[in-house]
Order: C-alpha cells, then structure tokens, then sequence
C-alpha cells in the first residue's frame, strides 16, 4: 500500500495509455477465436477421427488452453491497471507489477529531479498522445514510465514541481554546529 506524508498533495496518478490494454485484448481475442474457428470446422473430422476417450481428451486440452487465455487476458490487465506513477508535491512513486504476486515500489524526491525527456516511439503515439517520460534523477538509476498520455504535459507538471521542491529546499537553510 502506498503511504502519502500528511503534509503531501498528490498532483497526478497516471496509467498506461488505453490503447496499449486495447491492443492486448486483440492479441487475446485473436488467440481466443484461433481454437474455435478449427474446431467449428474440424469437430466432426475430429470425431471421426478419434475414438470416444480421445475427443474427450481433445475437449479437456481445449478447455485448458480457455483457461490458459482468460489468465492471460486477467495479468495483462492486471499489469496494466496496477502499474503507475503518482505524482505529489515532493516526490515521485513508481509502482510495477511484474505478473501475479510480485511488486516493486520506487520513489524519488523532486528535489533530485536533474533532466526529464520524453521519447514519443512512432507514429501512432504521436497521432494517440502518448510516449514515454525519462527522469534522471541525482543517483545512479533513471525512472522511466512506459506509455503514458500527454508525456509533454506530465514533463512540464515534474520540472514545475521540481522546481518548486528546489526552492523550498534553498529557502529553508540549517546550521551545523
């Protein structure tokens, strides 16, 4: 669970653009109808072909492969719902799900925010908004988010809020004894 300070506000929550989920569920459907257009066409050469024991055997192994797509279908959209960015006002949370049971959470403060690009990939994210944002950050690892909506607007949103973390940190001096 992700815990928010008391005294942070959070700026933007973001998720992958709809048409990378979109996208996934064609390959789904596709792989779902593949299986059901053979065995519409073939189930009586399959009966013919098999005695009674193997065409329940056939019909078990179809069953399974189902089984096999509708899990498929759930992790991508698992993957695709769980993973995010939350944007605050001083920090930066990255969730990634990787398949069923495993997370990964990151964060960085704005305060260390260097350099932002976007990378947009192709025609079709510069026709849809989307694109990849990098961030680099003062230590050694760039946090990237895949395929996000409006990569320009989330860019402009973290170097404001940098910009912002930056000052209140130069504005609020300590003093070493």
């Amino acid at each position: 669970m992700l815990e928010i300070k008391t005294d942070e506000k959070i700026v933007l929550a973001l998720h992958r653009h709809w048409i990378i989920i979109v996208g996934k569920i064609i390959g789904v459907i596709m792989l779902l109808f593949t299986p059901l257009l053979f065995s519409a066409m073939g189930w009586n050469i399959i009966n013919k072909m098999l005695p009674g024991g193997l065409s329940v055997l056939f019909l078990f192994c179809l069953s399974v492969y189902f089984l096999f797509i509708y899990l498929l279908l759930f992790i991508s959209w698992m993957d695709y719902y769980l993973d995010m960015w939350v944007i605050t006002n001083q920090r930066i949370l990255d969730v990634e799900h990787y398949g069923i049971f495993r997370r990964e959470v990151s964060e960085f403060s704005l305060k260390n925010v260097q350099d932002v690009t976007i990378e947009i990939p192709g025609m079709l994210a510069s026709l849809l908004k989307y694109g990849n944002v990098v961030v680099q950050t003062a230590g050694e690892r760039n946090f990237k988010v895949r395929e996000i909506p409006n990569p320009e607007k989330i860019k402009d949103v973290i170097i404001e809020y940098s910009k912002r973390a930056q000052n209140n940190g130069a504005n609020s001096k300590t003093i070493f004894n």
